[in-house]
C-alpha cells in the first residue's frame, strides 16, 4: 500500500514523496496510539496505597526509555531516506513557498516524533479520570476533605516550646525576614481562641485543619472548615453523622479498612458544647514506631487511643480507632490532579512544539544550506557563546548575556536583508542563516525579559513591597507578567511569519 502511495506522490507531489510524509506519520500515529494504551493500562489506582507506603511502578521508566529509543531510531531512518535527494542541490523548480511547506512538513513529523512520552502520560491521565467524572471526583474530594476534620492530624495552633503559633506565623511568611521575627514573637502565650464570641481550647476539636485537593483554593476550604465549625457550634449532630455515612460509604466501595462506623464515630468525637473530650480516630491502622522507649518516656502515647505491638524487631504504633485515611488523600490527590494539573496540558504541548520547531529549524537549515556552512556556524555560533559568557562574567551582569544574544541575532538578520538586496552573491550567508534560525525561537523570550527588566529597573518597583499598589502604579510591567504565557504563543506566531519571509 504505502509502494503505491509513494509511486502516486513520486509523480504529483514529488515534495511529500521525498520527505516520506506518509510512512514516516502513520507509523508514528500508530505509536502514538499505542502509547496512549500503554499509559491507560499502567495508570490504575491502588486505592490501599499511601503518601508512605506505594509500589514505585517501574513500568514507566522501562516505556519512558522505549519511547526515547524509537523516537531516536525513527529519526535516523527517516533522516536516511530524507536526506537522499535534495531538490535545492539539483536545481529543481520550486515555487515561493514550497520551501515554507518543507519546514512544516518537518515541523510535524518532529512534532510527531517528540510526542510519544506526552502520548503515554495522556493514557495515564485518561486512567484516572476514568474513575469518575470531574463533578463526581469533586464531590467526594469535598466529603474526604470534611472528613478528615475529625481524623487525627495538625491544629491552627500549634504548640511550639513556650509560645503557640497561630495564624500569625501564616501571616509572617508574607513578609521579609526581620518582620515575621517581628511579628512571631509578638504573638504572645494563649491556650484559646474564639469563634463565634465562644471561647475555645487550642485543642479543642474546632481548632483543627483539613486536607485540602487541588480542586480547592484556600477560599473554598475555609468555607468548608467554617462550615463544619458551625455545624459542631449550632450542635448540627445529624449533619455530622451523615458526613460519616459518606465518608464510610467510599471507604467500603473501595474495600479498605476501618473499624469503626458512623455511630461509633460520633460517639467519639462528638463532646458538645467544648468538644475537648474526644478521642483521636488515626488516619491508618497503624504506622512503624522507630522511637518507641523515647515515645514511652515522653508519654506520647495515649494507651486510651493506641497501643504498641512489637514483630519480630520492629515496634508498630497500632490505633485502636482508624479509618483510612491516608489512603483515601493519597488516591483521591492523584484523581484530584489528573482533572486539575494533568500530566498533559496546553502548556505541555507549548512545550513540546518548542521542541520541534528547535529540532527542525536545525534540519531545514542543513538542508538549505551545507554540511560545511552547518559545521562552521556550529563552532563559530560555539565561540561567540563563550566570548559572551566570559564577558558576562567580568562584567557581572544577568542580563548582558540576553542583550547580547538579542544583538548578534540583529546583525546576522540585518546581514541577511544586505545580501538579499544587493543580489550580488552569497557571501558567507550561508554560515549566518544556520545561525540565525537557530537563535529565531529565543527572540521573543529575550525581548521580553530585557523590556521587563529595564521597565522595572528604571522605575522605583523594586521600592514598593505591596503587591497591590505595584500593579497599579505600573500597569505595563503587570501586563507583561500577567500575559508572559500568551505571549509565549504569540512567538510562535512570529517564528511562523519569519519563516515564511526567510523561505
Amino acid at each position: 500500500m504505502f509502494k503505491n502511495i509513494q509511486k502516486y506522490l513520486l509523480i504529483n507531489h514529488p515534495l511529500l514523496w521525498n520527505l516520506k510524509i506518509v510512512p514516516v506519520s502513520a507509523f508514528l500515529i500508530l505509536f502514538n496510539i499505542i502509547f496512549i494504551l500503554l499509559g491507560y493500562l499502567n495508570g490504575a489506582i491502588d486505592f490501599t496505597e499511601t503518601d508512605n507506603d506505594y509500589s514505585r511502578n517501574d513500568n514507566d521508566d522501562i516505556i519512558i526509555f522505549f519511547s526515547v529509543m524509537i523516537s531516536i531510531l525513527t529519526a535516523i531512518v527517516w533522516l536516511v531516506y530524507y536526506l537522499k535527494n535534495n531538490a535545492l542541490k539539483s536545481y529543481y523548480p520550486k515555487n515561493n513557498f514550497s520551501l515554507f511547506k518543507e519546514w512544516l512538513l518537518i515541523l510535524v513529523v518532529c512534532f510527531l516524533n517528540s510526542s510519544l512520552i506526552m502520548a503515554y502520560l495522556y493514557g495515564k491521565d485518561l486512567k484516572v479520570r476514568s474513575y469518575y467524572t470531574e463533578s463526581e471526583a469533586k464531590k467526594r474530594c469535598e466529603i474526604l476533605s470534611q472528613g478528615s476534620f475529625f481524623v487525627s492530624g495538625s491544629y491552627s495552633y500549634h504548640y511550639n516550646g513556650d509560645n503557640y503559633e497561630g495564624d500569625a506565623m501564616i501571616e509572617a511568611a508574607n513578609y521579609d525576614v526581620d518582620t515575621a521575627t517581628a511579628v512571631v514573637d509578638s504573638v504572645k502565650i494563649k491556650d484559646h481562641f474564639f469563634y463565634r464570641g465562644r471561647k475555645y481550647s487550642n485543642f479543642s476539636l474546632l481548632d483543627k485543619n483539613i486536607n485540602s485537593y487541588s480542586f480547592f483554593g484556600y477560599n473554598e476550604d475555609s468555607l468548608r472548615k467554617m462550615k463544619i465549625k458551625d455545624w459542631l457550634f449550632y450542635n448540627k449532630k445529624d449533619s455530622v453523622k451523615s458526613l460519616f455515612k459518606n465518608y464510610l460509604a467510599i471507604v467500603k466501595e473501595h474495600k479498605l479498612k476501618a473499624n469503626i462506623d458512623e455511630d461509633k464515630w460520633t460517639e467519639l468525637v462528638y463532646d458538645y458544647p467544648k468538644f475537648e473530650k474526644y478521642k483521636n480516630i488515626g488516619a491508618e491502622e497503624f504506622e512503624v514506631s522507630y522511637d518507641y522507649e523515647n515515645e514511652i518516656r515522653r508519654n506520647q502515647i495515649d494507651t486510651s487511643e493506641q497501643y504498641v505491638k512489637k514483630v519480630k524487631d520492629t515496634y508498630y504504633l497500632y490505633n485502636k480507632y482508624y479509618v483510612p485515611e491516608n489512603s483515601l488523600k493519597h488516591s483521591y490527590e492523584t484523581i484530584s490532579n489528573s482533572w486539575t494539573k494533568p500530566s498533559v496540558s496546553i502548556d505541555t504541548i507549548l512545550l513540546l512544539l518548542y521542541i520541534a520547531i528547535g529540532f527542525s529549524l536545525v534540519l531545514f537549515s542543513f538542508r538549505v544550506t551545507s554540511g560545511r556552512n552547518f559545521l562552521i556556524a556550529i563552532v563559530a555560533l560555539g565561540v561567540v557563546n563563550i566570548l559572551i559568557g566570559i564577558l558576562t562574567a567580568i562584567i557581572s551582569s544577568e542580563y548582558f548575556y540576553l542583550a547580547a544574544l538579542l544583538l548578534l541575532t540583529i546583525i546576522l538578520f540585518v546581514y541577511l536583508i544586505l545580501v538579499i538586496h544587493r543580489k550580488k552573491g552569497k557571501g558567507i550567508s550561508g554560515i549566518t542563516l544556520n545561525a540565525t534560525l537557530w537563535l529565531l525561537p529565543s527572540f521573543g523570550p529575550i525581548v521580553y525579559a530585557i523590556v521587563l527588566e529595564l521597565a522595572k529597573s528604571t522605575t522605583n518597583y523594586y521600592e514598593i513591597i505591596d503587591i497591590g499598589l505595584r500593579n497599579e502604579k505600573f500597569p505595563f510591567i503587570s501586563f507583561l507578567k500577567d500575559y508572559a504565557y500568551e505571549l509565549l504563543w504569540f512567538n510562535v506566531l512570529f517564528i511562523f511569519l519569519m519563516m515564511i519571509f526567510f523561505s
